[in-house]
């Protein structure tokens, strides 16, 4: 299984362009799976030709949208008129306006509860706290992996019902943890609850923010991998 940083805050390839959004392909038996499509399609459209990745994402099987906000919709346009999606996944509580769109270029399918969209590639289902937000968990050898794009249901709530609903132990997490906008005693209340989650490493990406990362790195020392556009994780 193969997962590439796209579109991100964070760049670990010299030729990519930084941006306040989230996209990654997930690779998996020769099927792709893209989740969001970051912020702006000339980025988004940018980092994919210096990924060389034009030829794998000509037919994507499916589009994995974890929530309405524009730093993860805002390449849907460029991914709809450029590439086959042969299906896509939402949230519940989707705006009608984005469904319509996706509905004129791809089936829809809205993932209420827990669902399988590939074999070993599933959905949460949509968690309603907040901004109604769904993330997908890859069932690996080494355990779950879970991948958030703003985990606004609370990244802790997402690995517990991860590691609870799929009865296996947490390997990484991976995406969006929102704790930008966290001051020091806060995050410390945050990444205890983590600690308690048991997952084996943190990929911490898009809007964790640089302060919060840093600290991160102390508390996890040798569990945080750097995660990006450019990133390249083989699991």
């Amino acid at each position: 299984m193969l997962i590439t940083g796209i579109v991100d805050n964070i760049k670990l390839h010299p030729l990519l362009k930084r941006d306040w959004g989230l996209s990654i392909l997930v690779e998996d038996e020769n099927k792709k799976i893209l989740f969001d499509t970051g912020s702006d399609y000339r980025i988004l459209e940018h980092n994919i030709k210096h990924l060389g990745l034009e030829q794998t994402l000509e037919n994507i099987d499916a589009l994995f949208l974890s929530h309405y906000h524009d730093d993860h919709t805002g390449g849907l346009d460029f991914v709809l008129e450029n590439f086959n999606v042969k299906k896509a996944y939402i949230p519940s509580q989707f705006p009608k306006e984005l469904i319509n769109k996706l509905e004129r270029k791809t089936e829809v399918n809205i993932s209420e509860k827990p669902s399988e969209i590939k074999k070993n590639i599933y959905s949460t289902g949509t968690f309603k706290e907040n901004i109604p937000e769904h993330s997908m968990v890859l069932k690996t050898e080494k355990g779950l992996v879970v991948i958030a794009g703003c985990a606004h249901p609370n990244i802790e709530n997402i690995l517990n019902f991860s590691k609870e609903y799929f009865k296996d132990k947490l390997h990484a997490a991976i995406g969006g943890f929102h704790f930008y906008k966290l001051y020091e005693e806060k995050l410390f209340v945050r990444l205890d609850r983590i600690k308690k989650t048991g997952v084996e490493f943190l990929l911490p990406s898009h809007c964790t923010g640089i302060e919060a990362i840093n600290v991160m790195n102390v508390e996890f020392k040798g569990r945080i991998i750097k995660f990006g556009a450019g990133a390249r994780i083989e699991i």
